[in-house]
């Protein structure tokens, strides 16, 4: 049985709101499907590690309660197990009240994220205040392995005509510094926070953040999805992430997003392994190690005669055995030598000395298992001179 993928996520996606003074958005739902979709069919996560809030559904109420019953309070989530945290949709920034930041700071705003019922009877949505809160609550029970991933912006577009394909609404007639107050987190009352942080707290040991643009910049989307998200995805499918940090991933992924939008990412862990490598298992099962002999195209496959290997076996050759990380041939060997437990093959083109994978394509023969194991060792009762080329063979490979 395949080891389970340990991966858990909260993801939530918001077009429709129900305030008719908000824009609605246009694929901030499929961005939230599609992030959704990566995880259960690249990663392999189990459809029950993961809860998605779309429009309706993903009130500031609805968001707090299922964060508590999917994540802080989930007996199956293990301390170091990774945890995704996904949003699209609006962002805004409210004038701070009195006491909101650190003593010493002078008045600014604080950053939210607009819930569906964002604007309706006080509700203010999730300050960057209460999230951060939230999250230290989290990291305390659960580790610091936590992704934040916000595909929103919170300052308004230069010119008012980008208004309809920016993730930010306005808050004005819609919500007023006391309703962030009245909103915050239970244990976030205690706790002020720096001024001109917002969402972005570079010293944060709890989680890692990435987000859509940086201070001053519109987060932008299309019916294609957001940029942002669209360039995450693309990015993560292209990339080797048991060896990407969030830091190389973000490097990667701006070029896809273009001018004007720049991705950050925040937190004390950026250089880390995206989610600490956790979901990506060695296949043991599938990829056999390998070794490169004097002929650097010559390639020793630790498969042979007794596994069902025969001549003209045709294998693909990989950079490493990671499941969910992408891993596409670096090139192919067709055997043309066979022994008890490994086999020899001449590859399409050479690959590094060391490290390599090997996965087998086809088997040149019809029969089961059996059958091709009764044939491979036939090969082992050889003519004298194929016998003298194997021990030629094994003697090149041995030094």
């Amino acid at each position: 049985m395949d080891p389970v993928v340990r991966v858990f996520a909260l993801i939530v996606g918001i077009d429709q709101y129900r305030s008719g003074e908000i824009w609605n958005l246009q694929s901030c739902v499929d961005d939230a499907k599609k992030v959704k979709r990566w995880l259960l069919k690249d990663l392999k996560v189990s459809k029950s590690h993961v809860c998605v809030l779309l429009d309706k559904h993903a009130t500031k109420e609805n968001i707090e309660k299922n964060f508590l019953r999917h994540l802080v309070h989930n007996e199956n989530i293990q301390r170091g197990d990774a945890i995704v945290v996904y949003f699209a949709g609006h962002g805004s920034a409210v004038p701070a009240p009195g006491g909101w930041f650190q003593k010493g700071s002078v008045s600014g705003t604080a950053e939210v994220l607009c819930t569906y019922d964002f604007g309706s009877h006080g509700v203010a949505g999730i300050s960057d205040r209460s999230l951060q809160s939230m999250l230290g609550e989290l990291s305390d029970v659960k580790g610091d392995n936590i992704t934040v991933i916000l595909d929103a912006c919170f300052s308004p577009p230069a010119n008012i005509r980008d208004r309809r394909h920016t993730r930010w609404t306005p808050h004005e007639k819609l919500v007023s510094p006391q309703d962030l107050l009245s909103g915050l987190w239970p244990a976030a009352r205690t706790r002020t926070y720096p001024r001109g942080v917002g969402f972005r707290n570079n010293g944060s040991k709890a989680y890692t953040l990435l987000a859509a643009c940086s201070p001053g910049e519109k987060a932008v989307e299309g019916k294609d999805g957001g940029k942002f998200t669209s360039a995450f995805i693309e990015t993560a499918r292209e990339t080797p992430l048991h060896s990407a940090s969030y830091s190389s991933l973000l490097r990667d992924m701006r070029p896809k997003i273009g001018e004007g939008q720049r991705p950050v990412a925040a937190g004390a862990n950026v250089k880390r392994p995206v989610f600490d490598a956790v979901p990506f298992h060695p296949d043991e099962k599938t990829y056999y190690q390998t070794d490169t002999v004097q002929d650097p195209k010559m390639l020793r496959i630790g498969l042979g005669a007794v596994h069902g290997v025969v001549e003209g076996t045709e294998f693909s050759v990989h950079a490493h055995n990671y499941r969910g990380s992408v891993n596409p041939a670096i090139a192919h060997v067709s055997v043309t030598d066979v022994f008890p437990t490994w086999s020899f093959g001449y590859m399409s083109q050479s690959v590094p000395s060391a490290g390599c994978w090997a996965q087998i394509k086809r088997w040149n023969n019809r029969g089961s298992l059996s059958m091709r194991t009764k044939r491979s060792l036939s090969i082992l009762r050889r003519s004298p001179s194929a016998s003298l080329r194997s021990v030629s063979l094994f003697n090149r490979w041995k030094g």
